[in-house]
Parts: structure tokens; C-alpha cells; sequence
């Protein structure tokens, strides 16, 4: 078999087939057939058993591109014996984009209880238990539950859905016992959400009895990091991600939305103020003194590398990037050569270079993240991502995201692909296209579960009872610490396509509507140059457009 043969693709785009309400991609795929010997080996004694040729045969699949949603319903009983394999985790995932669990079900359950929609109740059951949450009664979940005890008892679907509404019965019994028992002691019940790592509770001591938060050593900070950030990451569910909800997240209407996603920005705004007001919180220290804070926020930044927690160690450069801690050119200055080397090398994985390649690049060859089993679509890589990098076949260590990267690319494909296509069909491609990616974020949520590390309470405490300081407030207090003056030329030199805040990123308007006032704790959206005065703007180590931060959001 020569090399050209090697090289052809076994998967070929052949045309499209239009039936009503549904439009089909056509794709052939060239299946190795067995081996026959050839005839002229088997007449020559001297040959060896390795002279067989290699034939194939082709096999017709069709993917179903576009369609209305009983034909998309419909299809996700017929796409595994069409050859579509990767229709059914493609739809569970992105559905709510279109509707929701009752219409889907209203479509489903009427297809009867055979073998394949058991198999899809099985699979949404398992992958989307939080699309049958819906308390107190759970309608969805009743539903399919009463379905599954008339056709199927004994079947792994039942089991599930038998497993999830005795789960939600349990929550219920607890959330009515802690009920009470606030009650008891005259506070305010607690309800079931989001782990509860942001805003919570830290304890009741007086704030000279809470530890320093840098009195922690390198490696227990960048745990405990690692270790909230895990939490909040694994309680992400992915389709808050999508563009079409994400991108929502402005309107009044909509500002509960995506809860789960707002949580960790919630955490990455937190750690970039901790990192911030650490530096800048004490005006007495001298700039040797300041310097050792900035090394020690280094080396907690480079543990955070180590353990592969991307977005702590986002939050940290973001902080060190910061107008009001970048300026600091005498304390930069007395920084160790190689610290500020390292901090160098740290933030060029957040590079905007090639719509952040290097920072893709690390995700996939490091968390070994893979497409889904749709080689056709699925197999592709994200905007910005190496076709050079090859999907490995699991994750291979634990990581967590910067989760700006994947929602970057799920708002950039809501916004560039249409949600319906001709005739007025549901346009299933693009729903592909955002279920590969967030296929992506669901393997590496379940390679957080490697990490073994143990909750400190000492420092969440500190962590939630630290000074917080406004945008204003810590640029103010970094005038004081530093009057505007020349530029010291061992000043960090950085990319000028270095990373923002999350919250700019992410909130966009809604973050700068939040900014609070300078005296009102708290961390608004760094802004660009202009927040600058000109004699400050004039002593920075390099151009405002190549050295500083810019407010760009997404």
C-alpha cells in the first residue's frame, strides 16, 4: 500500500440529502474490508502469509445538519444505526439553546420504549441530571421515572432516574433540617447552589485573630487556590457556557443567568483583589519589603503552573498587570533578575498572540483533552487552536481552565453561525460545533477529581476576610507609594497583548455599571491607558498600547 493510500482520508464529504423538515450531510466513509490473499502469493511457495492486498468498501453515512425539533427529536432514536454516533451527546448538550426538557420529552416518550430511547433516557439521565432539577415537584423527572416503571422496571434508564429522585428527596430532607435548625438560632436558612466558596460565612472572630493571608506558605496558598477553583470549575454546568446564554448575561432580565459561570468569576475577581490589596495594603513597607511580596505572589503564580490551575494563576498576572501595581517601577526594580524572568515567561501563556494559541496549546497537550466520537465535525480543533496538536485519548492530569478561553469561542460561534438555517430549520451544525467544545470542559471537570488536597480553614478565612481595594482606591495608593517619576529601565517588560481582568472580559457592562466607589471596597474592571494621568502615563517602562492592561470585552 503506497503512501498516497495512506494519506486519503477514510471520511468524505459526498453531498446532501433534503427530506421534509431535515437536511442531511452525506458523508462516505471507506471501511477496511478482510484481507484476501492474493492469488499469485498463494501459488508462489516461496512467498510469505504477509502479501495479502487490502481492500475497502464504502458505507454511506447521512448526519443530520439542519432540521425542526420533532425531526431533531426524532433522530436521536435513528442516528446510531444511521452511522451519526455523535448526534445524541451533540443534542443532550446543547438542546436548551432551542427548548427545553419538556418539549423534548413531549417528542421522546411517544416514540415508544424500545431499546434506543432507553438508551437516550439512560444518557441524559446520567450526563444532564441537572436538567430534571426542578423543585419542589421535579415535573420532568416524574414524568420520565413513570414512564420507565410502565416500559422498562428493570432497565439502567429506571435505575438512574429511580437514583435522582431519591437524591432530590434527601436534599430536601436536609435543606429542612438546616432550615430548622437556623431557625433554632434565630438565622437565615440556607439553600442548596453553588459550593460555597465565594461569599461564605468565614466565622465569626474578631479580624486581629485571622491570619495573614501571605503567612501561608507558597505551596498551601496555591493549593487552597487550586483547590477552591476545582470546586467551583467541577460545579460548572456547561451549558451556561453557551454563547447564547452567556452573551445574554447584561440584560436586566437575565441577571441571575449562568449562575454557575458567574461563581468563578466571582473566585477569579476575589484572588486578582487579594493579590492586589496584599501588595499595596501596607504603606509603611519599603521597596525591598514590597519587592518580597511581589516575588512570593511569583512563586505562588508558578506553583499554581505546577499544579495546573490556569485560572489562579490568570488571576494573579492579571493582578501584577494591573495599572496600580505595574507602575511601581522602584519596587519591579528591586524584584530578583530571575523572579522577574519567570513572571515573563508565566505571562506569556496568556498571550492574545493567534486568539491565545499558547494557552490552547497547553490545554491540550498537558489535560489531554480530546474530541467527541463524531470524527467528521467534532474532530476540530477550536478557533485559535494548533492543527499540529494531536488529541490524546484521555485526560492526563488534572487541570483547570482559564474558562475566558472556551466562552471567548462559544460566544465568537453563536455570534458567527446562525441559529436557523433555510426554511426556517434549527441549524444542528452549529450546535456540533459548540458541543465539541463543551465536550472539552467536561473532561477536564472530571480530571479535577484527581486532585487530592485538603481544605485549610485558616486560610479561607483569610482568603474571604482580606482587604479589598476598588480600581480607584489601589491606583490612588499607588501614587502615594511611588509618585510618578522616570522610568527605571529593570521595570517588567511585558507583551502588550497581555491579559485583562476576568471581569472586563466577562462582564463587560455589567462590571463597569458595578464599579464601586473609591469608598466602597471592592474591584471594578481595570481600565485602559487613560486611566492614567499624563505625567504618570509619561514615566511608564514602555508605550501605554504595548506595556499596560487594555479594557476590551468580548
Amino acid at each position: 500500500m503506497g503512501k498516497a493510500e495512506i494519506a486519503m482520508t477514510p471520511l468524505q464529504q459526498w453531498g446532501e440529502e433534503a427530506e421534509d423538515g431535515a437536511i442531511y450531510s452525506i458523508i462516505l466513509h471507506r471501511v477496511r474490508a478482510e484481507p484476501i490473499a492474493n492469488r499469485s502469493c498463494q501459488l508462489d511457495v516461496s512467498s510469505t502469509p504477509e502479501c495479502p492486498f487490502v481492500q475497502y468498501r464504502t458505507c454511506k453515512k447521512r448526519l443530520l445538519r439542519a432540521a425542526t425539533l420533532p425531526r431533531l427529536v426524532g433522530w436521536l432514536v435513528s442516528a446510531d444505526v444511521e452511522g451519526d454516533r455523535g448526534y445524541v451527546p451533540s443534542f443532550l448538550a446543547t438542546y436548551r439553546a432551542f427548548a427545553n426538557p419538556a418539549q423534548v420529552l413531549d417528542l421522546l416518550l411517544p416514540l415508544g420504549p424500545d431499546k434506543a430511547v432507553l438508551h437516550v433516557l439512560k444518557l441524559w439521565l446520567q450526563h444532564h441530571p441537572e436538567d430534571f432539577w426542578e423543585p419542589p415537584q421535579h415535573p420532568n423527572l416524574q414524568r420520565t421515572l413513570s414512564f420507565l416503571h410502565q416500559s422498562s422496571r428493570d432497565s439502567p434508564a429506571c435505575a438512574l432516574a429511580e437514583g435522582l429522585w431519591q437524591s432530590h428527596k434527601d436534599d430536601k430532607e436536609e435543606e429542612h433540617r438546616r432550615a430548622g435548625a437556623a431557625e433554632a438560632e434565630g438565622g437565615e436558612p440556607t439553600g442548596m447552589g453553588l459550593p460555597q466558596v465565594i461569599g461564605e460565612a468565614a466565622g465569626t472572630g474578631d479580624c486581629e485573630e485571622t491570619p495573614a493571608l501571605l503567612s501561608f506558605s507558597v505551596d498551601e496558598v496555591a493549593e487552597q487556590l487550586t483547590l477552591m477553583d476545582a470546586e467551583l470549575f467541577r460545579a460548572v454546568q456547561p451549558f451556561h457556557c453557551l454563547g447564547c446564554v452567556w452573551s445574554q448575561r447584561d440584560k436586566k432580565e437575565n441577571q441571575h443567568v449562568a449562575p454557575s459561570v458567574r461563581a468563578t468569576v466571582a473566585q477569579f475577581n476575589a484572588v486578582t483583589s487579594c493579590v492586589i490589596a496584599s501588595v499595596l495594603g501596607d504603606l509603611t513597607l519599603r521597596f525591598p519589603q514590597r519587592a518580597h511580596l511581589l516575588e512570593k505572589w511569583i512563586d505562588i503564580a508558578q506553583r499554581c503552573r505546577a499544579l495546573r490551575n490556569f485560572s489562579s494563576l490568570h488571576a494573579i498576572l492579571s493582578a501584577l498587570q494591573s495599572n496600580s501595581i505595574y507602575r511601581l517601577k522602584r519596587t519591579w526594580a528591586a524584584v530578583h533578575r530571575d523572579t522577574r524572568g519567570a513572571f515573563r515567561k508565566l505571562s506569556q501563556i496568556f498571550s492574545e498572540d493567534n486568539n491565545y494559541l499558547k494557552c490552547r496549546e497547553i490545554l491540550l497537550q498537558e489535560g489531554g483533552i480530546q474530541g467527541s466520537s463524531d470524527g467528521w465535525n467534532s474532530s476540530q480543533p477550536p478557533a485559535g487552536a494548533s492543527p499540529k496538536v494531536k488529541h490524546q485519548t484521555r485526560v492526563v492530569a488534572p487541570t483547570i481552565p482559564y474558562l475566558g478561553t472556551f466562552l471567548t469561542d462559544l460566544i465568537m460561534l453563536d455570534t458567527a453561525l446562525p441559529d436557523f438555517v433555510e426554511s426556517n430549520l434549527i441549524n444542528f451544525e452549529k450546535r456540533r460545533k459548540e458541543a465539541v467544545i463543551l465536550s472539552w470542559i467536561c473532561q477536564l471537570q472530571d480530571s479535577c477529581q484527581e486532585y487530592h488536597l485538603c481544605p485549610n480553614p485558616s486560610f479561607r478565612l483569610a482568603f474571604h476576610q482580606h482587604q479589598q481595594l476598588s480600581e480607584e482606591q489601589s491606583y490612588r495608593i499607588s501614587r502615594v507609594i511611588e509618585p510618578p517619576a522616570d522610568s527605571c529601565p529593570n521595570s517588567p517588560k511585558l507583551h502588550r497583548s497581555l491579559t485583562k481582568r476576568f471581569s472586563s472580559l466577562l462582564l463587560g457592562s455589567e462590571a463597569s455599571a458595578a464599579s464601586p466607589s473609591p469608598e466602597k471596597p471592592g474591584i471594578s474592571p481595570l481600565g485602559s491607558c487613560s486611566s492614567l494621568s499624563s505625567e504618570d502615563a509619561s514615566s511608564t517602562p514602555c508605550s501605554p498600547t504595548r506595556g499596560l492592561p487594555t479594557s476590551k470585552s468580548y
